[in-house]
């Protein structure tokens, strides 16, 4: 791993080299350039998401009874509000909709604004904006002025497109994890370049709470607590593995103990339950069945709903991902942050491949993880066309 920052990587110091020296490209590599890359993002998403968000005045309640999430959440976290912390309207331990966690958020909002549920969506297209900065400064040392600006412009098409116009205004759980993944990723970096405990310590609760919202994303605290391990085996590194462990175990904790307030056991459904797993239906049939759902998860949405088309833009992403899979084996090097954004993917995809509805209301469930597909490709389209050029971008 310590050869990751020689050659056609970005590191934390040094002169910048091997990019344009544009009087544009300088200024945007200055602490003035970066606050006004960040300005034009917004303003670019107050463009973007203004005419929906001005649709929802005056805010009321628009969620009636269904047998869809959205109005499970709502239900839930009505009686949250009434009832107490124990959730009284589940009866027995918590399973579906997954986003145990997603509830006391929608009971939060409500507690603040009122029991309206267009309070909520307004919060959740502030959070939505929020992500695509988070994500921004997250990979901000990773990406060179030009192309971080490129990868901000990217996200807020990509989150327009595909994420504010079919889910922003529901009551689903994907509407927070997104927002916690840009925080989980900020963290991790920091720690990455610090090896802080206190990083370790938010990196934890931030996994934990994404596994409170997106059962989905479990595995990602173990995954990053081996590439931690990975990286370097010494006593610092083996307690921020185990700080971050902890810190999902706590967060578990939550819907452990609200199953045993409820129940008077300790059951963690959530996980456990098989009621929506789906799976082939003989050995023969298990290549065909991952395939297709590969596919979906590509971008190939035919794969899985005949009468649906395909988001072509998907598979230029992931033709960016593959790019810089590609000039990592070629260099035989790859940076600490690309390697566990990868990790990422194959933590938070891996579960919904494998056991997942994942047509379930569209491509609700992979949006959440796009922002760090996007970053790759980015990634690997600078490297790649930088040759062996290095690049450099200074953190002030």
């Amino acid at each position: 791993m310590g050869r990751a920052r020689k050659r056609g990587t970005v590191g934390k110091s040094g002169p910048q080299t091997g990019v344009g020296k544009s009087h544009p490209t300088r200024f945007l590599a200055t602490r003035a350039g970066r606050v006004a890359l960040f300005c034009v993002l917004a303003g670019a998403m107050v463009i973007a998401f203004h005419s929906g968000v001005e649709a929802l005045f005056p805010l009321a309640n628009n969620v009636s009874p269904s047998g869809d999430d959205w109005w499970s959440y709502h239900r839930f976290a009505v009686s949250v509000l009434n009832g107490g912390m124990s959730m009284p309207a589940v009866q027995g331990p918590y399973t579906r909709p997954g986003g145990f966690g997603y509830v006391y958020f929608v009971a939060a909002v409500y507690a603040f604004a009122g029991v309206r549920s267009q309070a909520v969506y307004l919060i959740q297209t502030f959070l939505l904006a929020l992500s695509v900065l988070g994500f921004v400064h997250a990979f901000r040392r990773r990406l060179t002025p030009f192309y971080l600006l490129l990868y901000g412009l990217l996200v807020i098409v990509f989150a327009y497109l595909d994420h504010f116009r079919f889910f922003t205004f529901r009551l689903l759980s994907e509407n927070l994890v997104i927002f916690l993944l840009a925080a989980l990723f900020i963290a991790f970096e920091r720690l990455l370049s610090s090896g802080s405990r206190l990083a370790a310590a938010a990196t934890g609760l931030l996994a934990g709470a994404c596994f409170l919202v997106r059962p989905n994303t479990l595995l990602l605290a173990p995954a990053w607590a081996l590439l931690l391990l990975y990286r370097k085996r010494e006593r610092r590194t083996i307690i921020n593995g185990a700080i971050l462990i902890a810190g999902v175990v706590l967060m578990a904790g939550l819907i452990v103990w609200r199953d045993y307030a409820a129940t008077a056991t300790f059951d963690l459904r959530v996980l456990t339950t098989r009621q929506d797993w789906l799976h082939p239906s003989s050995i023969g049939d298990a290549f065909p069945f991952y395939g297709r759902r590969i596919l979906y998860v590509l971008g190939y949405l035919h794969a899985l709903i005949p009468e649906f088309g395909s988001l072509q833009y998907w598979y230029a992403a992931w033709a960016g991902v593959l790019l810089l899979v590609g000039w990592c084996l070629r260099d035989r090097q790859i940076d600490d942050l690309d390697l566990a954004a990868l990790v990422f993917l194959a933590a938070y995809y891996g579960p919904l491949i494998a056991v997942a509805d994942i047509t379930n209301y569209g491509v609700r469930m992979l949006t959440p993880a796009m922002p760090v597909v996007l970053y790759l490709a980015v990634r690997g389209a600078m490297l790649t066309l930088s040759r062996r050029k290095r690049f450099v971008v200074e953190d002030e």
